[in-house]
């Protein structure tokens, strides 16, 4: 919902002038484009889920070699310039997003999270975390 409203369109955040805005905008243009598709679909708990997906499809090369290839330009050559594939936003298909949202093979487990143990103890009120998790649940994108 804040996301949204900040960067539902690029230009109107652009004109905030806001340093923040910028940055950001700025490092979203850099993100692979298939990565920007597939955040947007997102929960915190299905973020947890994709991202462990993510790592091991992305090392496989399955879907894209775009985890390789940014590994590439930030940590190894340190260019800077990761040759994205697809290089843009509308040459992401939605088969390729789809398929980071697919379980894994029944040779890999899928993550586990402990939702219910979190529930019960948010239900409880209990702990400083509680804070926390409203402020994460009012920035989850639906």
């Amino acid at each position: 919902m804040i996301l949204d409203n900040h960067f539902s369109q690029e230009r109107g955040a652009a004109e905030t002038n806001d340093p923040w805005c910028s940055s950001t905008i700025r490092r979203l243009k850099e993100a692979s484009p298939l990565s920007l598709k597939v955040a947007l679909r997102s929960t915190l708990d299905q973020c947890l889920v994709r991202e462990y997906r993510m790592s091991l499809q992305g090392i496989s090369k399955q879907i894209s070699g775009d985890f390789c290839e940014g590994v590439r330009a930030r940590m190894v050559d340190k260019d800077m310039a990761p040759k994205w594939n697809p290089p843009s936003l509308e040459q992401v298909s939605e088969d390729m997003v789809d398929r980071y949202f697919s379980p894994l093979s029944e040779s890999e487990p899928d993550l586990d999270l402990p939702t219910k143990q979190r529930e019960a103890f948010i239900s409880r009120g209990r702990g400083s975390n509680l804070s926390y998790v409203q402020r994460l649940k009012s920035l989850t994108i639906q």
